[in-house]
């Protein structure tokens, strides 16, 4: 990426000093406590100061954002809020389906969050979920120690900026021993060309709670471009459990970019679940933190690309004490010339005796043009552990089409199963069956 391809994106309205100027003065309006708009501002000065990334830094090394056209974008559109499902757009309501009422919902369409539900149940358990812009206002001391604490405002320009400009997003509270069977159901929405959200969620569960909560991130294909920088930061405590899923479909003109941060303390398990479908181009950023002794972290996920969509993602696996164990598993199937990037390291701090980590990644490539990237990592500084990694690039095995299309199945029906088989162990995960359907059917869709 050429400096020359990134200084084109910049002449905002007024500029990107507007931009920020704008984002400080709305969450003053707002209500927002001092402390987050010092936050805000220290992001603001960062974005002023950083370049824009390109090829020099290693995690851009691959991934290049320059068609990104951000003076184009409108981070101020707003949807008028909905009084219930029948106001939201129908892609949301097909996504949301028929099921049973989730523990919590909360919409957004564009920079506003336009619908929040949770039971009143659950609420007098001290459940919260709610728009993380009402959060502020109420529970401001509650997040003080929560938002921005896991995120690095100076990573590139583009995580400064969307902490600068954060509008939106969420906040996830499950109290200590609260069991919450149904999942929490949180949904972005981009509206058609030029939109732009900068979504910021904070998860946190209590000693001993249990939880699922899914992210999912959709919108319709339109003629221009859109943009999608989130954040993520999530809170594990002692002897919790949550399944997270993070579930990419975006219209096929949407740049993704977003960082995620995870902290699972002693006793506490993990399971994140991360898809990516849609989009232009993706990249993401993944960190898994395993602070306490007997902390779990398990991470499943595939991208699945066609004609020209391009997937980056980047973990990092933090074994911080004794007795920790994570085991990753990324798979991509890719066809046309899409390309995916996946690079990936375990790291084991020294004293954390007795981690037990594993990293793989597995690459499917249904085209000659596509292309898989896959780089992974040991940074091992303790000597009483077991560390493995390993990644593969394929294509189809022959002998199980053959064996499929000697039974009768056309060639793109035997393709169909075989990539449905690949992705299995990551869809078999999620835990509501209107979202596997959905996702199965892209799927289908790109297979032909």
């Amino acid at each position: 990426m050429t400096a020359g391809a990134q200084d084109r994106t910049v002449p905002v309205a007024g500029g990107l000093d507007g931009w920020l100027a704008a984002a400080l003065e709305r969450a003053q309006r707002a209500g927002e406590p001092a402390w987050a708009l010092a936050r805000r501002r220290e992001a603001a000065v960062a974005a002023e100061r950083l370049p824009w990334p390109g090829r020099a830094l290693e995690l851009w090394r691959r991934t290049d954002f320059g068609a990104l056209a951000l003076g184009e974008m409108d981070p101020w559109r707003a949807a008028p809020p909905a009084r219930g499902r029948d106001d939201l757009p129908a892609g949301i309501v097909a996504r949301l389906g028929d099921g049973a009422a989730p523990a919590g919902l909360v919409v957004q369409r564009d920079g506003v969050v336009v619908l929040e539900q949770t039971p009143a149940e659950l609420v007098a358990r001290g459940v919260v979920v709610a728009s993380l812009e009402r959060a502020l206002r109420e529970r401001g001391d509650e997040l003080r120690d929560r938002l921005g604490v896991l995120l690095e405002p100076d990573l590139d320009r583009y995580a400064a900026l969307q902490q600068a400009m954060r509008a939106g997003g969420a906040y996830v509270y499950v109290p200590d021993g609260v069991t919450l069977e149904a999942p929490i159901r949180l949904v972005r929405w981009l509206d058609g060309a030029s939109a732009a959200g900068f979504p910021a969620t904070v998860v946190v569960l209590g000693r001993g709670a249990r939880a699922t909560v899914l992210e999912e991130l959709v919108s319709e294909t339109a003629g221009g471009t859109a943009f999608h920088a989130g954040a993520t930061e999530v809170f594990v405590g002692e002897d919790a459990r949550l399944v997270y899923g993070h579930l990419q479909d975006w219209g096929g003109n949407v740049f993704h970019y977003s960082n995620q941060r995870a902290r699972v303390e002693r006793g506490g398990e993990l399971q994140w679940i991360q898809t990516f479908l849609g989009g232009r181009v993706t990249k993401t950023d993944s960190r898994f933190s395993l602070e306490g002794a007997g902390a779990r972290a398990f991470v499943h996920g595939f991208m699945f690309g066609d004609r020209r969509q391009h997937f980056d993602l980047h973990t990092l696996q933090r074994h911080l004490v004794e007795r920790t164990t994570s085991d990753l598993a990324i798979r991509s199937a890719l066809k046309d010339r899409a390309r995916s990037v996946y690079q990936g390291t375990i790291r084991v701090a020294p004293g954390a005796q007795g981690t037990d980590a594993y990293q793989a990644n597995r690459n499917l490539l249904l085209s000659p043009t596509a292309r898989a990237d896959s780089i992974p990592g040991l940074e091992i500084l303790a000597n009483d552990v077991r560390c493995t990694h390993g990644a593969t690039v394929g294509t189809v095995d022959h002998e199980q089409m053959y064996y499929l299309m000697a039974r009768g199945l056309p060639r793109r029906d035997a393709q169909r199963l075989v990539v449905e088989g690949f992705f299995a162990p990551v869809l078999d995960r999620i835990p509501v069956e209107s979202v596997r359907a959905h996702l199965r059917a892209a799927i289908q869709a790109k297979i032909g």
